[in-house]
């Protein structure tokens, strides 16, 4: 059954006023804008007199927010405007300089059918070898539309009656497309299920319940997409690994994006000659501690994600603590420069009264 798929290149040979594109498919309202409007170049069937069957796609609207939907099939794109001036409707309602109410005014003059907050809109009435699809949205608040889909036949039952019953467009037949409707529907989300599956391809959802399958929990919505996809992807090896450190640090890169220090505690007691030389931060922890040195500032969101994972893969007694290396060096108050010290960088500087410069300060 003939089917075009309205995707990123059709949208972006037609108009969009008054939403965003995102996801090249995908279209959102946006509230500062005057006027609403999407406006598609005409699909090609290929034969005059050509039948269309279904429009469908996918409407997330609020209530205070309405659209309608205008088809028009015709043969001939040229047309003739009030004072019989000829133009190409292709080129018309792809013009990004002409408003939104004068394009849908041109389509209800040439007849077009009008579809108020539908999603699901039968065309068997429609005959012409070009369709041109326009959506047109008014009121406050949210509008998300996608996955817009023309079926060109609309059904798949028809032919299996006897010809008595195929008459286009009766009763019977649009009563047969409520179940070809759901049929193709159900045709359809079985031939996604293969994207469905892939950790590349699945919507971000699907990832927190493929976690939890490997036995990782990221529920929360507190990770970014990227990130979960690759703790999904690496869940068998991560599992594999679990409670060493190089679990640990394979977390750390995958979290920051950026590899990390981890200093277990113990190793540095033991590796250490004289513990008059181990770091008073070391000496007063346990031998179960371990420290992560990041070479970054953390903010407080990030420092309570890579807890959570850490947890989860960490051994049973460890205690965690996290050291921020900031690559800017400061002093306090009571701090002494000898004569061979050199900043690495130019930095501003300020005197406090009374303070004096020696020989030996240099401003530059």
């Amino acid at each position: 059954m003939p089917k075009y798929t309205i995707r990123q290149n059709r949208i972006k040979s037609g108009c969009v006023a008054g939403f965003t594109v995102e996801d090249d498919t995908r279209l959102v309202f946006d509230r500062d804008s005057m006027y609403h409007g999407f406006f598609l170049r005409g699909l090609d069937g290929a034969d005059s007199g050509a039948s269309w069957g279904r429009l469908s796609f996918n409407a997330e609207a609020s209530e205070n927010i309405m659209y309608y939907v205008y088809v028009y099939a015709t043969d001939n794109k040229i047309k003739y405007g009030e004072e019989r001036d000829e133009f190409d409707l292709d080129l018309y309602l792809s013009d990004g300089t002409t408003e939104v109410p004068d394009k849908i005014s041109l389509l209800q003059r040439l007849g077009a059918k009008r579809f108020s907050g539908a999603s699901d809109c039968l065309l068997y009435d429609l005959k012409g070898r070009y369709l041109y699809i326009a959506v047109e949205a008014k009121g406050e608040g949210k509008l998300t539309l996608s996955s817009f889909v023309v079926d060109s036949d609309g059904d798949n039952f028809m032919d299996t009656y006897p010809e008595i019953y195929r008459e286009r467009g009766s009763f019977f037949h649009r009563y047969i497309s409520v179940f070809s409707s759901i049929y193709n529907d159900y045709g359809e989300d079985i031939n996604n299920l293969p994207k469905l599956l892939d950790l590349d391809t699945c919507p971000e959802n699907l990832l927190i319940i493929y976690g939890g399958w490997m036995g990782i929990d990221l529920k929360g919505g507190f990770l970014a997409e990227d990130v979960l996809r690759d703790l999904v992807r690496e869940a068998y090896s991560l599992n594999r690994m679990k409670g060493t450190k190089r679990a640990i640090e394979r977390v750390l890169e995958i979290i920051l994006r950026e590899k990390a220090i981890v200093v277990e505690h113990n190793q540095v007691r033991h590796g250490a000659e004289d513990d008059s030389r181990i770091p008073e931060h070391f000496r007063s922890r346990g031998i179960y501690d371990v420290t992560i040195l990041v070479k970054r500032h953390l903010t407080e969101e990030l420092r309570h994600q890579i807890f959570f994972i850490l947890d989860q893969f960490k051994p049973v007694r460890t205690r965690i603590n996290i050291t921020q290396l900031d690559e800017t060096p400061t002093t306090d108050s009571n701090t002494y420069l000898d004569v061979n010290f050199i900043l690495p960088e130019e930095k501003g500087a300020k005197l406090d009264e009374d303070s004096a410069l020696d020989g030996t300060i240099v401003l530059a």
